[in-house]
């Protein structure tokens, strides 16, 4: 499992077209959205074939440089993770460190728990949840 282009190893695994990072991709989902431009499968679409196992730093270095054409600047973000497992509250300075170093812009990233209630709390699924502070000079 990947996390804001952290290796997490936990026995859990996320599946998706790219890397399945749900930190960049809500992430990139907040860049993009802040400015009009849509969403992450927007611009990477899951039926590129060149896009299968992508690196997700790397599609949200590309939303940011997206963004910062048109004029805009990231000035700080903020990401919950909400999954029941694994625990990650150990790997979150690492996360925020490698995002934030990818995004040129100070990034929080924290995680909660779903106490056991739903499929998160059943372990079938993870979400991240971005918001983003954008500013044109």
């Amino acid at each position: 499992m990947v996390l804001g282009g952290v290796e997490i190893s936990s026995g859990f695994g996320l599946l998706g077209h790219s890397d399945a990072d749900v930190v960049c991709h809500s992430l990139a989902d907040a860049v993009l959205g802040a400015v009009g431009l849509g969403g992450i499968g927007d611009h990477f679409p899951d039926d590129d074939a060149t896009l299968e196992g992508a690196n997700s730093l790397v599609l949200l270095s590309d939303c940011i440089q997206m963004v910062s054409g048109m004029g805009w600047q990231l000035i700080n973000a903020d990401v919950t993770i909400i999954a029941q497992e694994p625990r990650l509250s150990s790997f979150l300075k690492e996360i925020s460190a490698s995002v934030s170093t990818t995004v040129a812009a100070p990034v929080s990233v924290k995680a909660k728990s779903p106490e056991h209630i739903g499929p998160l709390g059943d372990n079938l699924g993870m979400v991240a949840m971005a918001s983003a502070l954008l500013w044109q000079p």
